[in-house]
């Protein structure tokens, strides 16, 4: 038996007790089989939403989804999405059912969802109810659609990202079938809100395992990051190197220019703080080091050290040639040492310059003369040591 959290129970006990099934479903139960850490706990259950919120009404409760069937219901620190048995109807824009018929029975429920491995549910007991084979996919590592995968893509477009998503994520392999639909409907992926495709590729780049997913789904993909048809599979072999988000995304626009990572970017709807951090990375992968300290300490004034570090990083990894290890090391120095790049950083102020009798314009000329003569290492970052130095200037 599979022990359940203390607040999955709260739920399903609460329904079971007012005369309704309940159970818990969907990729909640997949992640506790593998013994992986899960957040999200959804429940189905043949209660209809009124009678939910009857059920739950000490509870705090979200609406949100009630037109879908959905109640949202808080207990102790986490929201659990309670959903009433349901057929999804034929849907509008390949994403979005046109209207929701409530099903009777938990079987209806789960063999209408994407993929085998999401379509088990488990009882209070802490039993798994399996009608599509679920448990078996799961120990053979296989993402396979629920019933035909053409029709499933169909009905929901999203699942082709999911499926490679999931794929990524667990580093299970995509069913024959359901790859040969994927790669046939990847033209329903247009049909979709750019928002939640940039989810998908995000949860995807954040995923241990990347590249056989996406070497083999390189025409899927294409449909929203073309620029990977400009990798070659040596290069995006390299993807699962990269230990974080911005080198992974960055790594497709290498061969570009920062015209094309603002149009890429942008088409994705890419939060503002993400674009202006891949278009630095760009530069700083881009820069010719000469192991001087002062080309790394220039750097540092335009651009944020830990992009300059990253950037270093998948130099070494995808273009060894020219990475200098010397630079490298200096940077982390000058990190660890919280070197000088910025007047903020001066041990002298303007109002050690005022009761220096230096006034106006002169003021900050002279701040910036006291920068660059530290960054230069003529002078030590002591206000005595910079008193002395303006002195003497």
């Amino acid at each position: 038996m599979i022990k359940l959290p203390e607040q999955a129970i709260i739920v399903l006990n609460e329904l079971e007790k007012n005369g309704y099934e309940a159970y818990l479903v969907g990729g909640f139960v997949r992640d506790l089989i593998l013994s992986r850490e899960t957040h999200d706990i959804d429940c189905a259950t043949n209660a209809l939403p009124d009678e939910i919120e009857r059920v739950f009404s000490n509870f705090k409760q979200s609406q949100i989804g009630k037109d879908h069937g959905t109640i949202g219901v808080k207990i102790k620190h986490d929201w659990i999405e309670i959903t009433t048995y349901r057929f999804d109807d034929e849907t509008k824009d390949h994403r979005r059912p046109k209207s929701v018929t409530y099903a009777p029975s938990l079987k209806e429920d789960v063999i209408r969802r994407d993929f085998t491995i999401n379509a088990l549910a488990i009882n209070q007991k802490g039993e798994i109810i399996d009608y599509v084979n679920g448990q078996e996919d799961i120990k053979q590592r296989i993402i396979r659609c629920v019933g035909n995968p053409e029709y499933r893509f169909y009905e929901d477009a999203l699942r082709i990202l999911r499926g490679i998503r999931f794929a990524c994520q667990l580093n299970f392999e995509i069913e024959r079938n359901t790859l040969e639909a994927m790669h046939k409907q990847s033209y329903l992926l247009n049909a979709l809100a750019v928002e939640r495709i940039y989810q998908e590729f995000k949860l995807m780049l954040e995923s241990d395992s990347i590249y056989p997913y996406f070497n083999n789904t390189k025409d899927i993909l294409s449909v929203f990051i073309p620029e990977i048809l400009d990798l070659d599979s040596q290069l995006l072999m390299k993807i699962d190197q990269c230990n974080t988000w911005l080198k992974r995304f960055s790594l497709f626009f290498i061969h570009q220019n920062e015209e094309k990572i603002r149009i890429r970017a942008n088409h994705l709807k890419i939060p503002k703080k993400l674009i202006k951090d891949s278009v630095d990375f760009y530069y700083c992968y881009n820069h010719e080091y000469n192991d001087q300290e002062i080309d790394i300490k220039r750097m540092m004034q335009v651009y944020p050290k830990t992009i300059i570090l990253e950037s270093m990083e998948l130099k070494k990894i995808i273009d060894p040639e020219h990475y200098s290890e010397v630079s490298y090391q200096l940077l982390l120095k000058m990190i660890q040492d919280n070197v000088v790049v910025s007047i903020k950083d001066l041990n002298i102020n303007g109002h050690d310059l005022l009761n220096m009798n230096i006034k106006g314009k002169a003021i900050q000329e002279t701040l910036n003369a006291c920068l660059e003569a530290v960054m230069l290492n003529k002078v030590e970052n002591t206000k005595e040591a910079l008193i002395q130095w303006v002195n003497l200037t």
